[in-house]
C-alpha cells in the first residue's frame, strides 16, 4: 500500500465520526459492565445452583397441536426419529418438550448432546434453554467457538458445534460413561449427511432426534454446480434408507409450510420470481462456456467407468480424475471443473442481478421506509461488492458472512435487531439459525439449485410480526434467476408451487430497462438428455422421458433409410420393422447422440408423443446419395475441383485420420494439434522445413478465417484419409480445404 493510499484509509472517518464511534463503544462498555455487576450481585444473593429433580423446559409455553402429536410419535417410535418441520414452525420448543418429558418420565439421569452447525445456533439454544426452563446455566455446557466445556462438573446438557462434535463427541461420551442415558439431538440434521460427519454417530447413545426443515440431502450439498445441469433422472434413496435415517430414525412428522400457514403459525406471504437476462457480453461468454462444457461432458461421459456416466457419481469421478495424473483425461476433467466454476461465477455476478436488487429495495422502501430487508447470496465476494454498492447509495446496510470477525458479525446483527441497520446482505450464513422475528422482505439474489436452500431462505422471512398499530404483517420474498440458462433448473427439482402454494407465487420476465412482464408460470422443466435417461425403464413403445433429439432419418416405401444429407444407410437392420410395430404412420425418426436410442414422434389424437423404439446396436454405415452407389477416388477428385469452403461434404463416412484446431496464439492465427502432454502448431511457410507443407498451413489459416466470418462455429477441424479438411455441424461434414502436401508439425 502506498503512503497516499494509507493516508486515505486513515481519513475514512472525520473527527465527528471518530467521536461518535468512541462514544458508542464507551456506552457499550458501560452497559456491559453494569450487566456484569448486576449478575455478580445476584450471585451473592442466591444459593449455589441446584439441579431440579424434574426439568421444566417449556414453562409459559403452550404447545401447538402438531407439537404434542409429534412428541407422542417420537416416544411411540422407540424414542428416535427425525422431525421435518418448516422453518419458523417451532422445532426448538418441540425438542425442549421431548427433553422435558424424557427426563421426567423415562430417564431421570438424562444427558443431552445438542449438535448444531454454527456458533450462532449454539448461543441461541443456550439462550432458549435458560429462558424457557428451570435448568440453570451451571448445568449447560458449550463446546466450539472457543468453548471447551464437556459433561464434567455436573453438566447435563452439552451444546456442541458440528465441527467440534465430529472430532470429539464419541470420546467425550465414552470418557463420561453416559452413553446409556444420552439423547443426541441433531439440529439442521441435513448438514450431518456427508461422509466426513459420520464420526458423530460413533458416539454411544440411547435416544436420537433429528430436526430440519429439509432433512433430505440435496445434490448441491456437494457444492457441485454441474450436477444440476445433468438432469439426472435416477431415483434417489429415501431418507429412511439414508445414513441419517438409519442413525437418527426415519421421518416421524412432516409439518409443512402449508400446514403452518393454515394453523396461523406463519404469516401470509407472496413470492415473486424474476427471470433476468444476461447482457450481450455476458451471453457471449455464457454460450461459449456452455458449448465447451457440453463437449467436455460428452467426452468424459464416454470415458467414464460403467455406472458413473451421470449424476453425483459422475461428478465425483470428475473431481477425482482432475486431481490424478492421467494425462489428457485429467486435463479435460480439470478444465471441465474450471469452466463450470467460471460459468457459475458469471451467472452470480451478472449485472442485471445487482440492478434488480437496487430497484426492488427502492420499491420496498418507497412503500415502507422502515422495512427490514434480508438479501441472500451464494458468494462472499459478491456480498462485499453489493454491500459497497448499496452503502454508496446511502442505504442503512450491513454485510454478514463467515469470513468476518465474530465481533463485527455480532455487532452488525445487533444493529439490525435494533432497527439501526435495515438491510442485511448475507452469504449463506443466515440461511440457518438466524432468529430475527421482524423481517419484512427477503431477496434471494442468487442461489444454487438446492431446493433446501430456497426453503430455508424463505423460512427466515416467514416469522409472524405486527405493525406499530397491531396489524399482522404479510411477508414478501423476491427470487432472482438468470433466464434461459442453467439457472432455470431451480424449478426442475421440485414443484415449488406445490410446496408453497400455487396462489402465493408470481412469475415475471424482467428486462431491467423496462417493467417486469408477468408470466403464466415458472420455466418449463428441461427434459433430460439421453445419457441421463434410466435405460432400465425403457421398453419398445413406452413414452420416452427425455428430449426428442439426435440425427434425423427417414425411410421410403422401398425400405431405404436416408439421413438429412440424402445419404442412404447400408445396414438398416430391423429398425423399420421395429418402428412400424409402434406407429405405422411414422416415416421419420431420430437416433440420440450418446446412447443411440431410436425415437419416433407422432401426433396421437391431437397430442404429440415421443416413444422409444429400440437401441441401435451397430452404427449406421452409408452409401452415397443413391442407393448402393459408392464414390471412387476419381469421383472425389472431380468433386474436389468444384468444391468451395462450406459445401456439404460428398461422403459423410470417410475415415478421419486426425483432428486439428483453429485458434489464436500470441496474436497470430494458427493450426494446433493435441499431442501427449500438450499441443503442437502447424509450421508456416516461413518456419517449415517443407515449404510446400508450410504453404498449406498458411492457406488453411486464411480459408478458415474467411469462413468464420460467415459460420462462427468453425473452430474444430478434422482431416480425413483423402487429406480433406472438414468441419462438423448438425451431424454432417462440410468441406474446408484440400491439402495438397499436408501439414508439418514439430516432433
Amino acid at each position: 500500500m502506498t503512503q497516499e493510499n494509507s493516508k486515505d484509509k486513515m481519513n475514512v472517518f472525520n473527527p465527528e465520526d471518530h467521536l461518535l464511534l468512541h462514544q458508542l463503544r464507551l456506552l457499550e462498555w458501560i452497559d456491559a459492565k453494569n450487566s456484569n455487576e448486576e449478575g455478580e450481585r445476584e450471585e451473592v444473593q442466591i444459593a449455589a445452583p441446584v439441579l431440579p429433580d424434574r426439568w421444566h423446559l417449556t414453562k409459559d409455553v403452550t404447545l401447538y397441536p402438531w407439537q404434542k402429536e409429534c412428541v407422542d410419535s417420537w416416544f411411540g417410535n422407540d424414542t428416535r426419529g427425525t422431525v421435518k418441520v418448516v422453518t419458523g414452525g417451532g422445532k426448538t420448543i418441540l425438542a425442549l418438550a421431548i427433553i422435558e418429558r424424557l427426563q421426567c418420565t423415562k430417564q431421570v439421569n438424562l444427558r443431552v448432546a445438542i449438535i448444531v452447525p454454527t456458533i450462532v445456533l449454539m448461543n441461541q439454544w443456550f439462550d432458549e434453554l435458560i429462558k424457557s426452563g428451570n435448568v440453570t446455566a451451571k448445568f449447560i455446557a458449550k463446546r466450539g467457538g472457543g468453548y471447551k466445556e464437556d459433561f464434567s462438573d455436573g453438566s447435563r446438557i452439552l451444546i456442541c458445534v458440528l465441527a467440534s462434535a465430529c472430532k470429539e463427541l464419541p470420546k467425550l461420551v465414552k470418557e463420561a460413561k453416559i452413553g446409556s442415558k444420552l439423547l443426541l439431538i441433531a439440529d439442521e440434521c441435513h448438514r450431518f449427511g456427508a461422509k466426513k460427519m459420520a464420526h458423530i454417530f460413533e458416539a454411544e447413545r440411547a435416544f436420537s432426534l433429528g430436526l430440519s426443515a429439509t432433512p433430505e440431502r440435496d445434490e448441491d450439498d456437494d457444492e457441485n454446480e454441474a450436477s444440476h445441469a445433468s438432469n439426472d433422472s435416477r431415483e434417489k434413496p429415501s431418507y429412511d434408507n439414508s445414513l441419517l435415517g438409519q442413525e437418527l430414525g426415519g421421518i416421524i412428522c412432516n409439518y409443512t409450510l402449508s400446514d403452518a400457514l393454515k394453523d396461523g403459525i406463519i404469516p401470509r406471504f407472496t413470492i415473486n420470481h424474476y427471470g433476468l437476462n444476461l447482457n450481450r457480453d455476458e451471453r457471449v461468454q455464457y454460450d461459449r462456456l456452455s458449448r465447451s462444457i457440453s463437449d467436455k461432458r460428452k467426452e468424459l461421459q464416454a470415458r467414464a467407468p460403467k455406472g458413473c456416466s451421470s449424476g453425483g457419481s459422475f461428478f465425483g469421478w470428475i473431481r477425482k480424475t482432475a486431481k490424478q495424473n492421467r494425462g489428457q483425461l485429467s486435463s479435460i476433467a480439470s478444465n471441465f471443473e474450471s469452466e463450470t466454476t467460471r460459468r457459475k461465477a458469471l451467472l452470480y455476478g451478472m449485472e442485471s442481478r445487482k440492478a434488480a436488487v437496487e430497484k426492488l429495495i427502492d420499491k420496498e422502501l418507497a412503500v415502507n421506509p422502515d422495512a427490514r430487508i434480508v438479501l441472500f447470496h451464494e458468494r462472499i465476494d459478491e456480498v462485499n461488492n453489493l454491500f459497497i454498492r448499496l452503502k454508496n447509495n446511502n442505504l442503512p446496510v450491513i454485510a454478514e458472512h463467515s469470513r468476518l470477525p465474530d465481533s463485527i458479525r455480532e455487532a452488525g446483527l445487533e444493529l439490525f435487531r435494533r432497527g439501526i441497520a435495515r438491510i442485511i446482505v448475507s452469504a449463506r450464513s443466515l440461511i440457518e439459525g438466524f432468529n430475527v422475528p421482524a423481517i419484512d422482505v427477503g431477496i434471494i439474489i442468487a442461489s444454487s439449485t438446492s431446493s433446501r436452500q430456497r426453503i430455508q431462505s424463505l423460512g427466515r422471512v416467514l416469522r409472524k410480526h405486527r405493525t406499530s398499530t397491531g396489524e399482522e404483517k404479510t411477508s414478501c420474498t423476491h427470487i432472482l434467476y438468470a433466464h434461459n440458462t442453467t439457472d432455470d433448473a431451480i424449478y426442475s427439482k421440485e414443484e415449488w408451487g406445490g410446496i408453497t402454494g400455487i396462489e402465493c407465487n408470481n412469475y415475471f420476465l424482467w428486462d431491467i430497462g423496462s417493467d417486469p412482464q408477468p408470466q403464466d408460470g415458472p420455466p418449463k422443466r428441461p427434459l433430460p438428455a439421453d445419457i441421463n435417461v434410466d435405460s432400465g425403464k425403457l421398453e419398445p413403445g413406452c413414452v420416452y422421458p427425455g428430449k426428442y433429439e439426435g440425427e434425423e432419418f427417414k425411410y421410403d416405401t422401398n425400405g431405404n433409410i436416408s439421413n438429412s444429407s440424402g445419404q442412404y444407410v447400408k445396414n438398416p437392420g430391423s429398425v423399420i420393422e421395429d418402428i412400424q410395430k409402434i406407429s405405422s404412420r411414422a416415416r421419420r425418426f431420430k437416433i440420440t447422440q450418446q446412447c443411440n436410442y431410436v425415437l419416433v414422434s407422432f401426433c396421437d389424437d391431437t397430442v404429440w408423443k415421443t416413444k422409444f423404439v429400440c437401441k441401435l446396436i451397430k452404427q449406421f454405415e452409408y452409401h452415397g446419395t443413391d442407393p448402393e452407389v459408392f464414390y471412387s477416388d476419381e469421383t472425389f477428385k472431380e468433386w474436389e475441383s468444384k468444391a468451395v469452403p462450406g459445401d456439404l461434404y460428398k461422403s459423410q463416412s470417410a475415415p478421419i485420420v486426425f483432428k486439428v484446431k483453429y485458434k489464436t496464439k500470441q496474436g497470430h492465427k494458427v493450426i494446433s494439434k493435441k499431442v501427449k502432454g500438450g499441443e503442437v502448431f502447424a509450421r508456416t511457410e516461413e518456419k517449415a522445413n517443407d515449404k510446400l507443407m508450410g504453404r498449406d498451413a498458411d492457406s488453411l489459416v486464411g480459408i478458415v478465417g474467411n469462413l468464420k466470418k460467415q459460420i462462427t462455429s468453425v473452430t474444430q477441424l478434422e482431416v480425413n484419409e483423402m487429406n480433406h479438411v472438414l468441419y462438423r455441424q448438425g451431424g454432417s461434414y462440410y468441406f474446408v480445404y484440400a491439402l495438397k502436401n499436408g501439414l508439418e508439425f514439430p516432433d
